[in-house]
């Protein structure tokens, strides 16, 4: 599947192939994303505003404000 992925802070983030989740918890959902936006939060994030205080790891997959909907859950 692909995922926009920002690699290095003030770069460019690129699509990228990464690989498909798998459900490992009673908990989890593996939802289908037909569509995904950039919030300024993810713009902050690639701009390195927040690098030190943030926590968040590189490479950091971005997007948020989701269409979705139910692709697998734990079967009971």
């Amino acid at each position: 599947m692909k995922a926009v992925r920002l690699l290095e802070y003030n770069q460019n983030p690129k699509v990228l192939e990464v690989s498909e989740p798998k459900i490992t918890g009673p908990h989890d959902v593996i939802v289908r994303i037909g569509g995904a936006g950039l919030c300024r939060t993810d713009l902050h994030i690639i701009e390195g505003q927040w690098a030190e205080k943030s926590g968040v790891t590189l490479p950091y997959t971005l997007g948020m404000r989701m269409l979705a909907g139910s692709r697998q859950s734990v079967q009971r």
